[in-house]
């Protein structure tokens, strides 16, 4: 039993005694006094008559007489004077009806002595008078009393009893407080509470605060230790932008994806004369403007949210810069957008060339592409050169087109998911990946083919409402296997759509058919509020939630374990390398060490091959996804 419920049990209980005990007294005393009244009042009345009697003529009509009088002065039960000889005088009331219920009369009987006086004829005894009173008006007071006794301690007892709810949750409103923060470590989500003034909860709370911090510190130390391994490892050490190796690791992850109808793009730019103006301006001077040139490029990009899923930078060699951008290819907005922000050092405008590439192709033969395009461009003397090649038909020009071809296919329900599986370490699949798939202009056609119009439009939200909806109302999945949902960042950020998503889960038609929701890595950065909530109330639906592309920003590893998120996906950078650097398979060793230590899974993207699997084996990750996966059933 809970606290709370104690407390409320112990409230009541002290109510309900004091409310008896003091009813009980109340009616005790009453009773008492009852009592003794009536008892004074027999013997008053005892004595007056006797007195009245002994100075009277000792006939009997005279005699009854007055005791008729006396009996008709007051309520009396009786009144009898008996005379010598054993002949009396006997005066006795008809039963009257009594007010007060039997079971009352029971329990707090009037028992009332008679009053006995002598009667005297002279110097001698005539006779012995007894009155006794009627008690019935009495006891019908005492019954009209503990009525009323009844009302005001009711009264006072249902405020007593709001008083004890106010303080019941006055004390409740810190011990939820505790309650939840100590759930929060067992779910290994180490949060920090404002302390209460309950000294006991203070103490519990300072406690599981100290622990929190101290988790926190080491989680922020281990991530600034990961941090700095992959910039030693995988980052220019001049401009922070990514190396040559790590550039191509994550080009050949884009070419290694399933999804063959993806566009991506690839830009790259030259610093003209970099040696001349290291000796002009210095070594110092040039490497600050080349940092200022990458930060400018990031934050072009950065800012106009339709230009990708995801882009990343890269240093090829000194003066070669390269730009990847993941479901994008419209190379005219993006030269556009880098030949209007981007200059390079002393005022300079780089060299650029621009193509696009789907996955199968080989990362030498699309840097040849782009390198070609740039020689190019330095022959004929013009500063920006793009790919005019069409990498096949596409029947939709514009974006009315294109707005037009999904709203339909998303009205039509033209949509369906192919599932592709997460596997452990016996073989067994984890959990199945959803792809979305929709029917456009009558071909079935992968994400990668629409996604990048879908987010340039807005429609992603009403995609993966689609999805959800698809998913929770028509599919099931053999062993109750779980199905991941990816969810973009678009649709977090859209109230309606969160909303929608949440309503659509907790109706799903198979009640016991597990989801997963998997979020980008970039809804790290959303508020506490929407993001916060959203992984809590889908959580609360029975719905694991996780986060892919973890990887590229560890200081955002902080969040994870506050967000109580239940595992991670490594960015599929990581499996190109896994299974021949020695410095990524102890990046990942070390990643997964500190994602178990907070009780989250660690799950691989991107393997490609037997021998990538059985690394990711060996640096201890949980599960593992890519074309190179096979199942064992």
């Amino acid at each position: 039993m809970s606290l709370v419920k104690q407390l409320w049990l112990a409230t009541s209980f002290l109510i309900l005694t004091a409310f008896v005990a003091s009813l009980a007294a109340s009616l005790i005393s009453a009773q008492a006094y009852y009592e003794e009244q009536l008892a004074l009042k027999n013997i008053d009345s005892a004595n007056s008559l006797a007195i009245t009697l002994s100075h009277t003529e000792k006939e009997t009509a005279l005699l009854r007489s007055f005791l008729d009088a006396q009996f008709a002065t007051g309520h009396y039960q009786r009144i009898r004077l008996t005379m010598p000889g054993g002949t009396s005088l006997d005066l006795q009331s008809d039963t009257m009806e009594h007010q007060a219920p039997g079971w009352f009369r029971a329990i707090f009987p009037l028992e009332v002595p008679a009053g006995v006086a002598t009667v005297s004829d002279g110097w001698v005894n005539f006779g012995t008078l007894s009155i006794e009173s009627d008690t019935t008006y009495a006891q019908t007071s005492l019954w009209v009393t503990a009525q009323r006794l009844l009302l005001w301690l009711a009264l006072v007892a249902l405020a007593a009893g709001l008083a004890g709810s106010w303080l019941v949750r006055r004390i409740s409103r810190p011990l939820n407080e505790v309650v939840q923060q100590a759930e929060a470590i067992g779910e290994k989500r180490f949060i920090v509470s404002s302390e209460p003034r309950t000294t006991e909860f203070q103490r519990v709370v300072r406690a599981m605060n100290k622990l929190s911090r101290r988790v926190e510190h080491i989680l922020e130390t281990e991530a600034r230790a990961l941090a700095d391994m992959r910039q030693k490892a995988l980052h220019d050490p001049v401009t922070d932008v990514g190396n040559r190796e790590f550039f191509i690791s994550k080009l050949d992850s884009l070419i290694d994806d399933p999804d063959t109808d993806a566009r991506h793009t690839i830009a790259l730019l030259r610093i003209q004369n970099l040696a001349e103006l290291n000796a002009e301006h210095g070594r110092e001077v040039v490497n600050h403007e080349l940092r200022r040139f990458c930060q400018e490029i990031s934050e072009a990009i950065d800012d106009d949210e339709h230009l990708a899923a995801e882009a990343f930078i890269g240093r090829l060699n000194g003066s070669d810069f390269g730009v990847l951008l993941t479901e994008f290819h419209d190379a005219g907005l993006l030269s556009e957008t880098l030949s209007r922000r981007v200059t390079g050092p002393a005022g300079q405008a780089p060299n650029l060339s621009i193509c696009t590439f789907q996955p199968g192709s080989s990362h030498a033969g699309v840097l040849m592409k782009v390198d070609h395009l740039l020689a190019q461009a330095e022959q004929t003397q013009e500063r920006v050169v793009i790919d005019e090649e069409d990498l096949e038909d596409i029947p939709f020009k514009n974006a009315t087109e294109w707005r037009e071809a999904i709203d339909s296919a998303l009205q039509k329900n033209a949509l369906k998911a192919l599932l592709h599986p997460l596997i452990g370490r016996d073989g067994k699949p984890l959990h199945q990946e959803a792809k979305v798939r929709l029917q456009l202009n009558g071909n079935w056609r992968a994400a990668g083919y629409f996604l990048p119009w879908g987010r340039r439009l807005g429609l992603l939200p009403d995609v993966d409402i689609a999805m959800v909806k698809h998913l929770t109302q028509s599919t099931t999945q053999p062993g109750n296997t779980p199905i991941v949902i990816h969810i973009s960042r678009e649709s977090l950020l859209n109230d309606q759509a969160r909303h929608h998503i949440l309503k659509l889960l907790e109706h799903r038609s198979h009640p016991s058919q597990a989801f997963r929701l998997e979020l980008p890595e970039s809804t790290l950065a959303i508020g506490e509020l929407a993001l916060g909530t959203f992984v809590h109330e889908a959580q609360a639906r029975g719905c694991e939630v996780g986060v892919s592309g973890i990887g590229q920003n560890l200081e955002r590893i902080s969040r994870v374990h506050e967000l109580g998120l239940d595992y991670i996906k490594t960015d599929p950078v990581y499996a190109q390398r896994l299974a021949s650097d020695p410095a990524t398979q102890q990046y990942l060793q070390r990643l997964t060490a500190l994602a178990h230590s907070i009780g989250l899974k660690v799950y691989l993207a991107g393997a490609r091959s037997e021998e990538c699997v059985q690394s990711a084996w060996d640096v201890g990750v949980d599960g593992v996804t890519g074309p190179g996966v096979k199942t064992s059933d």
